[in-house]
């Protein structure tokens, strides 16, 4: 059973799709972990700082 050109095209544009939703949650997630690194580094240096001040 052999697909028509319409449902070729179909097919692609549905690819498409589902490859950019796909890339656009990659973009998010990256934003995400990247907003997280930072928080755990902010922490780091504060829990050190506390440390070098006598701090426990």
């Amino acid at each position: 059973m052999s697909e028509n050109k319409h449902e070729r095209a179909e097919r692609r544009e549905r690819h498409a799709r589902e490859v950019e939703e796909s890339q656009e949650a990659l973009r998010e997630s990256i934003s995400e972990t990247e907003r997280l690194v930072g928080e755990s580094d902010k922490m780091l240096r504060r829990h050190r700082q506390e440390r070098e001040d006598g701090g426990d």
